[in-house]
């Protein structure tokens, strides 16, 4: 169970839960310390990671933290693993419907339909 300030990682049936200790991944210090906390419990080995990011009592993200998931689905995607997000509030599911990632992202109502996809 790795932590950061800004994250935490559990392992589940060999599949990394991410959860966020922020309600808001909105300014540029709590977006990169977040975001390195992810980049650092996805595995570099080359090795198809399995990862949910677990957004319950996350109320806003920025776009830059947008930007940061793209990068982090096309590193797991290279390969051959899979993301999956979850536990969106309404203003968050909002901000992936408006920017069209809703249809780049897997979005699942919890953690335990993640778990079932992952």
């Amino acid at each position: 169970m790795a932590a950061t300030p800004r994250i935490e990682v559990r392992v589940e049936n060999d599949v990394q839960v991410i959860t966020f200790k922020d309600r808001l991944v909105f300014d540029d210090r709590t977006v990169r310390e977040t975001a390195d906390g992810i980049a650092a419990a996805i595995p570099t080995d080359g090795t198809a990671a399995r990862v949910i990011l677990d957004f319950s009592g996350v109320e806003l993200i920025s776009s830059a933290f947008l930007g940061k998931l793209i990068l982090f689905q096309r590193r797991i995607d290279a390969t051959g693993g899979r993301l999956r997000l979850c536990e969106c509030s309404g203003t968050v599911a909002a901000v992936f419907r408006t920017s069209n990632l809703d249809r780049l992202f897997a979005i699942d109502r919890d953690v335990r339909a993640s778990l079932e996809h992952v």
